[in-house]
């Protein structure tokens, strides 16, 4: 399935590469072409789906995620902000957009870094613990169906928010422990697919999760320099930079997680509902962008609190865990805006066929 994806994406980098990445000023032509295969990239995993006959919503994932990234360079491309060194030639620029991890460049020559013998190896063992960590924690919670502090029912996100549901210890709970699964699994991911882009093309590419769950020192940090930085990298330039360009940074942050919020939203329509028998009601599209809108509000509350004195006094003096803990307090109790769609609609079940679970007798 990834690999169609990715020839795809050859097919894609190449038409990007002679129609809309010459120029850095915006055209008709650069808007034409791209806006074309934007549309078609948000339908090609529908027709995979159809032709492969595949109900594995899991699977479906690993198939959509490059169509993800390929969205955000084919706008970065439009606007004039695709990296200096990808543009270098057409086979670079292949590598670059083809594939679904980040191949970083030299801040001075703009050439690619290469990996070294270091760097394959360390990357190798990240895939083994990744791995590791993964099994154990799915063999944790698939014997409480990922529900390991029992059922609780906080509502969806158009119910309104109530003080005895979503900050109901249980509730926390289980809500902290799906975040946590999405942690590792998505470096599980970016891990092994990091280490394949290596080996294949020799690049060093970006690490994109760095334990945002337990390290995070601010909504910013969580974010901008922790969880999905790969993502994180081509919004910034494909929607944050191209808006920024004519507007304010708070229209452009808006965006960005608006934007974020629908790609989840395309997300969960693709992989969980599309073609498949979810019972109704169970799986409700624009959850995800609610969760993304609500976490606007927290960095643009943390912006404004950063600039106080006693706020900065109170951040240097808490212990680590701590701090983390209260910037995940932040946007925990309704993190199931985000996470039921993937718990209703099956998706940890289908994980579980991919992976090697130990279960109880």
């Amino acid at each position: 399935g990834i690999s169609l994806s990715i020839s795809f994406g050859v097919l894609f980098s190449i038409l990007l590469y002679y129609l809309v990445v010459p120029g850095e000023k915006l055209s008709k032509r650069k808007v034409v072409s791209g806006s074309f295969l934007l549309t078609v990239t948000g339908f090609i995993p529908y027709i995979l789906f159809d032709l492969l006959t595949v109900k594995n919503t899991a699977v479906r994932f690993t198939i959509c995620t490059p169509f993800v990234l390929y969205g955000f360079k084919i706008l970065e491309a439009i606007f004039g902000f695709v990296p200096v060194g990808a543009k270098s030639s057409l086979q670079m620029y292949c590598q670059y957009f083809s594939f679904p991890s980040e191949i970083l460049f030299d801040s001075d020559t703009s050439k690619p870094i290469l990996a070294s013998k270091k760097d394959v190896l360390d990357s190798a063992k990240h895939v083994m613990f990744c791995v590791l960590r993964v099994c154990l924690l799915c063999s944790c919670l698939s014997h409480h169906n990922y529900k390991p502090f029992g059922d609780t029912n906080a509502g969806e996100f158009f119910d309104g928010i109530g003080v005895g549901k979503h900050f109901n210890a249980r509730h926390l709970g289980n809500c902290f422990t799906i975040a946590l699964f999405f942690q590792q699994a998505l470096a599980l991911g970016d891990a092994v697919m990091g280490n394949t882009v290596q080996i294949i093309t020799g690049y060093k590419v970006l690490k994109s999760m760095r334990n945002p769950m337990l390290a995070a020192k601010s909504p910013s940090d969580f974010w901008g320099r922790r969880w999905n930085i790969i993502v994180h990298s081509v919004m910034k330039r494909g929607v944050y930079k191209a808006v920024r360009k004519y507007s304010s940074p708070i229209l452009a942050s808006l965006l960005v997680f608006i934007a974020s919020g629908l790609f989840h939203e395309w997300l969960v329509h693709a992989m969980l509902i599309y073609g498949r028998s979810v019972s109704s009601g169970s799986v409700f599209l624009g959850s995800n962008t609610a969760f993304f809108i609500w976490n606007f509000v927290v960095i643009m509350v943390e912006r404004l609190l950063v600039r106080m004195k006693v706020v900065k006094s109170i951040g240097k003096t808490l212990p680590r865990p701590l701090s983390t803990l209260v910037i995940i307090m932040s946007s925990l109790p309704v993190a199931h805006w985000f996470g039921n769609p993937y718990l209703n609609g099956g998706f940890f079940q289908d994980y579980e066929q991919c992976i090697i679970i130990i279960r109880k007798r």
